[in-house]
């Protein structure tokens, strides 16, 4: 009677309310793919580190800054004894006084264009109005208190490069909990992880690197706002993006694991 409608029709589970069994060959697929990709990034570690390097040298020659390139061993790496990061020898101070000043007046622009933006567009409005709120906090901090900020750049690029790389060994285990857990081709399952792996081994050192070259120029107010608004939430959103990309493959639609 539980699942018998007033009519007589059946009462169908809610697809909340549904559970499905996983099999041996889905639990390699939760398990196994994940391992796999971080084995195979762990074996090409040290080619991964020399891309990296290679490809901020690249970025410095490209672009004629002042910065002088070598590398340093990430202490405590407890995966790999021998891995070192680019380490990016560029200069950024403390804002001058016409630097705070014009970051001010940006930050009081940004904040009257986002009343002014139509309603159509409301998350551009919030988006205007947290870079208001980050970058005008780094603002009065540095009116306050400038000699209290003791981050270096080469310190911020480093750490940036270093947490990309370990979200780079945790993104395979996360789509192994939200992507691999569903019935869909082992195909896709692996696409999904071998894009977002890429993604970030390539795009880091050009990302972080950008980011040298806006507080080189710009000083050290930026850095909270890069940090906090364009450095891992934008790695995330990326990830994001894949993940929501995948979902509307249809790669092998016909032959699903099981």
């Amino acid at each position: 009677m539980r699942s018998t409608g007033y009519a007589g029709g059946v009462i169908q589970s809610h697809r909340a309310m549904r559970t499905e069994r996983f099999t041996r060959v889905r639990w390699v697929e939760i398990i196994g793919l994940p391992l796999l990709f971080d084995l195979i990034l762990l074996a090409f570690l040290p080619q991964v580190m020399q891309f990296w390097q290679a490809l901020t040298a690249w970025a410095v020659a490209f672009t004629g800054v002042p910065a002088d390139l070598s590398s340093q061993a990430i202490d405590g790496w407890p995966l790999h004894p021998m891995v070192s990061l680019p380490w990016l020898e560029l200069s950024a101070s403390v804002p001058s006084y016409w630097q705070w000043w014009l970051n001010c007046v940006a930050c009081v622009v940004l904040l009257v264009l986002s009343f002014l933006i139509n309603k159509e567009n409301t998350p551009m409005r919030y988006v205007l109005r947290l870079i208001v709120i980050v970058h005008g906090s780094a603002c009065l901090f540095f009116a306050l208190y400038p000699a209290g900020f003791t981050h270096s750049l080469p310190e911020y690029h480093h750490t940036c490069l270093e947490t990309v790389l370990i979200l780079t060994f945790l993104v395979p285990w996360i789509h192994s909990i939200t992507f691999n857990i569903l019935n869909k081709p082992i195909v896709e399952k692996i696409l999904l992880t071998a894009i977002s792996m890429a993604y970030l081994l390539v795009a880091a050192p050009l990302h972080y690197f950008l980011a040298a070259i806006v507080m080189h120029y710009g000083s050290l107010m930026f850095m909270p706002m890069l940090f906090i608004l364009f450095s891992l939430m934008l790695n995330v959103m990326m990830l994001i993006a894949f993940y929501a990309w995948a979902m509307s493959w249809e790669f092998g639609s016909g032959h699903q694991s099981s």
